[in-house]
């Protein structure tokens, strides 16, 4: 895959001003083996397609990972006496434990590679299942999830600049993939979760067998031979230097070029993630009332259906420049979310499966369509950085609405505090609905 360290052990190094320098300076995705001279440990100078399929697996795989828990939340309620406020804290947890490392390292992977934070994240992601599998009270489910929001934090940034730097022709392709994977593995998480959970341990079978295939997607991620990130320089060009100065925290910024592009993407992230964020924490429990049903694969299926929809559409449908469709795709998850929460007023299951469904395509559609275009804009040797500070905003969106809106089943009901959120929801989609369609300023 993309990249590691500065400059992988085999590459030439140089002195300069007493510091060791990297130059990993060759046109490096199709450099030939003799080129790179390979080093003892990572020897296998594998395909690009190999590359960019062991990325894919390790955001689709710590991902499904993050969401293996949510069928499982109403057990563990029952266990360990959770409230529901207490469950959507634990959703929280992750994020607040993962929106932190993503702003304070997330331009390292630009410095380091790639594969410097997407191999030790996944391994992170392992010991996160390791400890919440052996949870016995709410502070280690808490500890566990902290864990796993580290290891996405480290990761997510660097997954899709790798993806970027191993598709420089190819934008569109690196961005439906980025976010398929993102938005395919925490649909899949509680459906998978609600599999592995039929047997006579719920709580320790989904997260050691997810362990262990972590574990095993190690061993390729480390024998890989690394390739530096951004773009070709050349051979004239001074050695690239890193140094603790680089490493240390960046203040989040907007990007130099495309920042409106970046603001419609953050903005449609933010509130369609918000959804997401609400609809796994609450869909088992809205889902079973409205379905008179306890099964945990029914409600997990439900919370899949929305991010199932997105992912099908992001990796489906025809990419789009067109600023009517993106904004039509903005209203439609208004819509959808107008239609899951009429489900529960009028009795309707059908209306609950029609409205998670228009609601996901349309916002695969129209993120992933906003999504390209911020990326495309981005500075190739900044990518990682800009990238993550997109992904922090987003993510926020996966957090701070779910506690106002746990605060407000406990004050008021659950259907009342969904729809609340809904209406406000669908108001923001509206509005950046009307800011997309708008025609840009001329420079």
């Amino acid at each position: 895959m993309a990249d590691l360290s500065p400059a992988g052990s085999g590459l030439r190094t140089a002195q300069f001003d007493g510091r060791r320098l990297s130059e990993a300076l060759l046109p490096l995705e199709l450099a030939p083996r003799a080129q790179l001279q390979l080093a003892s440990i990572s020897r296998w100078n594998a395909l690009r397609g190999v590359r960019v399929g062991l990325v894919a697996a390790a955001l689709l795989f710590m991902l499904i990972g993050a969401n293996l828990a949510t069928p499982i939340y109403l057990l563990l309620q029952q266990r360990l006496a959770l409230t529901p406020l207490d469950t959507t804290i634990l959703f929280t947890i992750y994020v607040f434990a993962l929106v932190p490392v993503l702003a304070a390292v997330g331009h390292w992977s630009d410095h380091l590679g790639r594969r410097a934070l997407i191999l030790p994240a996944v391994a992170l992601a392992a010991a996160g299942d390791a400890v919440f599998a052996t949870a016995g009270s709410f502070w280690q489910l808490a500890a566990g999830r902290a864990v796993q929001g580290i290891a996405v934090g480290l990761s997510t940034g660097a997954a899709g600049a790798a993806l970027g730097d191993l598709l420089p022709e190819r934008p569109t392709l690196a961005a439906k993939l980025t976010l398929a994977c993102s938005a395919g593995g925490v649909a899949l998480g509680p459906v998978v979760g609600a599999l592995l959970a039929g047997g006579s341990d719920p709580l320790l079978t989904p997260f050691l067998l997810h362990a262990v295939a972590l574990l095993a997607l190690c061993v390729p991620l480390a024998v890989v031979h690394p390739r530096m990130p951004g773009r070709n320089r050349p051979p004239a060009s001074p050695p690239r230097i890193t140094t603790p100065a680089h490493l240390r925290p960046q203040r989040l910024a907007l990007p130099a070029t495309g920042r409106r592009e970046f603001l419609l993407a953050s903005g449609a992230g933010f509130v369609s993630y918000g959804v997401f964020g609400v609809y796994l924490s609450l869909a088992p429990a809205f889902s079973a009332k409205l379905l008179h049903s306890d099964s945990r694969l029914t409600g997990a299926v439900v919370a899949a259906l929305l991010l199932g929809s997105s992912a099908a559409a992001q990796l489906l449908v025809p990419p789009t420049a067109d600023r009517v469709v993106i904004a039509l795709g903005l209203t439609g998850l208004a819509a959808g979310l107008g239609l899951v929460v009429s489900a529960q007023y009028t009795g309707t299951p059908a209306l609950l499966f029609i409205g998670s469904v228009l609601g996901g395509a349309c916002q695969g559609v129209a993120f992933r369509s906003l999504f390209t275009s911020a990326v495309a804009a981005m500075n190739p040797e900044r990518r990682g950085s800009e990238l993550s500070s997109l992904w922090v905003i987003v993510y926020l969106g996966s957090s701070l609405p779910i506690v106002g809106v746990g605060a407000l089943v406990q004050a008021c009901g659950l259907l009342p505090a969904v729809s609340g959120f809904a209406a406000v929801a669908a108001l923001v989609c509206v509005a950046l609905a009307a800011a997309v369609a708008k025609r840009p300023k001329q420079a």
